[in-house]
């Protein structure tokens, strides 16, 4: 009896095998929970990344598509233009310019060539009469050294996103709340289905941007400038100039009086009697400056992407 029980029972051998068993388990048992948090995780970062690409590329689109907008509204007599603005929080409302007579039956770009004396304001604001006047609400032509974002040199102005340097090096613009810093601007919210609808946001514009009014939640923010005429690249900041008075505006001949800083005021009158603008960064007078578009993308509220069209 006693060497059947003694064949029975060997606690020795028996316990380390079961001791065994459980360690592999819980070893196992671990590195399976950690794969599974290693595929969690990777899986969630995959995600992310392409919920941020996927908005990357609305925003791309929606900016794209306000770009596009802009060029046909110059085009087709959007009646975005506007010569006046009164009201604190006020949307200013569409009107005609000054000139040309027929200007209810051209295009923006027909009226802007026949106005480029006054293509839009230096500034808004509810407390100053100053620069409300001019035929585009959304045009800014503030000083080059204190714009928001703007293509030039930053050996000129060192704000600007310098276009002489390698793209991979240059600075990128902080698009977060920018809207507080620019004059007027356009506003497209753009559906699911693609419709468009525009509107000027009313002033003044809020230090944290208010989705619905102040910008999209879907679409665009956009606004306009003065383009080199010899380099596509470049901003100016620009005198616009009515050569012969015709409508009030400011004659090239003002420049003797010291009007137009820069500007080569002593080599003649025929030499500015046709010209459109003075540029202010080279003191060159100008026949004519290109039309510049920016548009911000914005996704869920969000700004995600910044373009830059010359679109006249």
């Amino acid at each position: 009896m006693a060497e059947k029980l003694g064949r029975r029972y060997r606690p020795g051998v028996g316990g380390a095998e079961r001791g065994f068993v459980l360690v592999t388990a819980l070893v196992m048992l671990g590195l399976l929970t950690l794969m599974s948090l290693a595929m969690f995780y990777s899986s969630r970062i995959a995600s992310q990344t392409s919920s941020t690409a996927q908005s990357s590329t609305e925003a791309y689109y929606y900016a794209e598509t306000a770009v596009h907008y802009i060029a046909w509204a110059l085009a087709n007599d959007a009646e975005f233009d506007n010569h006046s603005y009164t009201g604190s929080y006020v949307a200013a409302p569409f009107g005609e310019p000054l000139t040309p007579a027929n200007a209810a039956m051209v295009g923006d770009f027909m009226e802007w060539s026949a106005y480029l004396w006054n293509p839009g304001p230096t500034a808004i604001s509810d407390t100053s009469t100053a620069g409300t006047a001019g035929q585009v609400m959304y045009f800014d032509n503030s000083p080059m050294g204190s714009r928001t974002i703007c293509m030039q040199s930053a050996a000129s102005f060192a704000n600007c996103i310098d276009v002489t340097v390698d793209p991979a090096n240059r600075a990128a613009p902080t698009m977060n709340r920018i809207s507080a810093s620019l004059p007027r601007y356009i506003r497209l919210d753009i559906a699911a289905d693609g419709s468009i609808t525009p509107s000027i946001p009313a002033l003044p514009h809020h230090a944290i941007p208010v989705v619905g009014q102040d910008i999209p939640l879907n679409g665009a923010i956009l606004w306009l400038t003065a383009g080199d005429p010899n380099n596509p690249n470049h901003d100016i900041e620009i005198f616009p100039l009515d050569p012969l008075n015709a409508y009030g505006g400011l004659a090239a001949t003002a420049c003797v009086g010291g009007a137009l800083p820069g500007c080569p005021c002593d080599s003649g009158l025929a030499s500015f009697a046709t010209a459109q603008a003075c540029d202010a960064n080279t003191g060159a007078w100008l026949p004519t400056y290109r039309i510049v578009a920016y548009a911000i993308g914005y996704v869920n509220g969000k700004p995600s992407h910044l373009l830059r069209s010359v679109v006249q």
